[in-house]
């Protein structure tokens, strides 16, 4: 289970968010397609405020274009990322609460739209997929709207060498695209996940020379602090595939929708629209 506002691996992710970009946090499209949801439901049912509930507290989607009185409630069990990513709360608008993703403080058939972005890949697989999703099915109203966005594995894994060698070749766009695929990459099942340590002893045991890397590819030097701060974390993060994703989340929920962003990596981030299963 989450445990609730310890100082933890998210902790040291508040201080260097900021140097965190697509696909790691989502893009104008990604946020463009959520907004349209939330739109479509609140014109589907006219004088109901719509109540949502964020997975985490992505502030990007916090400050999105909102249906008039809608409320939101974000839910994350950090102290330190909501106190210093979350824009702000607005009283009966917008507020966060440092709690547990696995005892949501919300009753049952509350909530009109609950909204994850990445949030299914810090709970493990399959057991601690399964209880979010339960605990998500019972918060959601019967015909409310579950909105997620999930990094999935490729169709053809690949090998952390090859995302090394593309590393070396200047191939890859970013640090947060070269994290995304080397985490992908060193999973070895996903019911075992990977952990971010592991991740960084990778990382250091390559011998890459950063100054060389930064010249090579035009990184930033602060960009690699969102490598170093793997270093001796215990944080587990899974990666299904699609199928193995599905396999779960159709227990619960009946899928309206998929679609596949157009930004590099983008298919392994899939935006799925799912409803309440009956």
């Amino acid at each position: 289970m989450i445990s609730v506002c310890t100082k933890s691996y998210w902790d040291d992710i508040a201080t260097s968010f900021s140097v965190l970009g697509p696909p790691l946090k989502p893009s104008s499209e990604d946020l463009q397609l959520v907004e349209k949801a939330v739109t479509n439901w609140s014109s589907s049912h006219p004088g109901e405020p719509l109540r949502a509930l964020l997975l985490g507290v992505t502030p990007e989607i916090a400050k999105m274009c909102w249906p008039e009185a809608s409320t939101l409630m974000a839910v994350d069990n950090s102290l330190a990322m909501a106190q210093a990513v979350w824009p702000g709360n607005i009283p009966d608008q917008r507020w966060v609460v440092c709690g547990d993703w696995f005892a949501l403080p919300r009753p049952n058939s509350s909530c009109d739209v609950v909204i994850g972005d990445g949030s299914l890949n810090c709970v493990r697989y399959p057991d601690g997929l399964r209880a979010l999703a339960k605990n998500i099915r019972d918060v959601l109203r019967q015909d409310g709207v579950l909105l997620l966005r999930c990094f999935v594995q490729p169709a053809m894994k690949e090998l952390p060498e090859e995302v090394f060698s593309d590393l070396l070749q200047a191939r890859i766009p970013s640090v947060n695209h070269f994290k995304f695929r080397l985490l992908m990459a060193m999973q070895s099942s996903t019911q075992q996940g990977i952990s971010v340590h592991d991740v960084y002893e990778k990382w250091v045991d390559s011998g890459i020379d950063k100054e060389w890397l930064m010249a090579r590819t035009g990184w930033e030097k602060r960009a690699f602090q969102s490598i170093e701060m793997y270093r001796g974390q215990d944080v587990v993060h899974t990666f299904p595939t699609v199928t193995e994703l599905r396999a779960v989340l159709l227990e619960f929920f009946d899928e309206r929708s998929v679609s596949i962003p157009a930004y590099p990596l983008g298919e392994r981030c899939p935006r799925f629209v799912l409803r309440k299963r009956r």
